[in-house]
């Protein structure tokens, strides 16, 4: 498996997760336009300074084991969060633009 594959599957099973908690727990969805974005922000933040700064902090491991620590216990959650965030904002946008 390439990078491009592993990263593309990646991807796509953090959509499904996210996909999964929003139809699961639909009381996790914010109410409002403006609560989703913060949602929406706090995801990008956590994946472009939160990851590379709890990166740093990993302890003395192999490469391939902190790759793997990485990527599965930061940013395999940064990235579900984020479009799970994108996901609510979609469903509020498409509620709003249905009641006119």
């Amino acid at each position: 498996m390439t990078v491009h594959q592993f990263l593309a599957v990646l991807t796509l099973g953090a959509g499904l997760l996210a996909l999964w908690i929003n139809f699961r727990f639909p009381k996790l969805a914010p109410e409002g336009i403006w609560t989703a974005v913060v949602h929406v922000g706090v995801a990008i933040l956590a994946g472009q300074v939160l990851v590379p700064i709890l990166s740093n902090a990993v302890p003395d491991l192999s490469p391939a084991a902190q790759a793997l620590l990485i990527t599965f216990a930061l940013g395999l959650p940064a990235l579900v969060y984020a479009l799970l965030a994108s996901i609510w904002v979609i469903s509020i946008a498409q509620g709003a633009l249905l009641r006119r």
